[in-house]
């Protein structure tokens, strides 16, 4: 009886451990709710929003960040520190959305000049790898994508992949060859289809290979 008690106790301390460490952070401008809302469904705490504190998220952003924002935001000296500590936090990192080309360069791509051209969205045919976070999704489909989120796959550091891009160029999606760090099109998240293949594969990473694609 004791050894069953003693066995009830580890499965229930194995459970609050797996739980404590099933935190997420997301940084957003208003642009995730639907993303901070999906993890909460796989069971993650989430801390959200624009305001998160500096000093609150020293070692405290769980195993899997997020940081989400739309053209301009990533300007902000709050959101350019943000993006910082976030990449050398060591969780499993996210970057969606114009938060792409900061974390990109974080991690040796190019700064590229930012455009003042006013493009519309549009519909585009996209191109996926059979690895990475597009893993499940057909080689080819269309994807809407969001005006202003533009940077091109070839301007990517060797230190990135690219798993996904548009039919000219436009990256959709790319994975650090042996961090745990993610590049992902805001028009990804946008497409319910889309974004519950990507979170899946992204959990699945979290949990079975450290958060790293390859």
């Amino acid at each position: 009886m004791a050894r069953t008690d003693r066995n009830q106790a580890q499965d229930r301390h194995s459970q609050i451990r797996a739980r404590a460490h099933r935190k997420a952070t997301v940084v957003h401008d208003g642009s995730a709710f639907q993303l901070a809302a999906d993890l909460r469904v796989y069971g993650f705490d989430v801390a959200e929003g624009p305001l998160l504190a500096s000093s609150a998220m020293q070692g405290n952003l769980g195993s899997l960040a997020v940081i989400a924002t739309r053209p301009g935001a990533t300007r902000s000296e709050r959101m350019q520190d943000w993006t910082r500590q976030l990449c050398w936090n060591g969780a499993t990192l996210l970057a969606v959305g114009a938060a792409m080309g900061p974390v990109a360069e974080f991690f040796g791509t190019r700064r590229t000049a930012q455009s003042d051209e006013r493009v519309s969205g549009r519909l585009a045919n996209v191109v996926c790898a059979e690895e990475g976070l597009f893993t499940g999704l057909p080689e080819k489909f269309r994807l809407a994508l969001p005006a202003g989120d533009g940077f091109p796959a070839s301007e990517l550091s060797p230190e990135f992949r690219t798993t996904a891009q548009s039919h000219d160029g436009e990256l959709i999606g790319a994975s650090h060859v042996f961090r745990p760090v993610h590049l992902l099109h805001a028009g990804a998240m946008e497409s319910g289809e889309v974004r519950s293949v990507v979170l899946k594969k992204l959990l699945r990473l979290v949990r079975e290979n450290g958060g790293r694609a390859f």
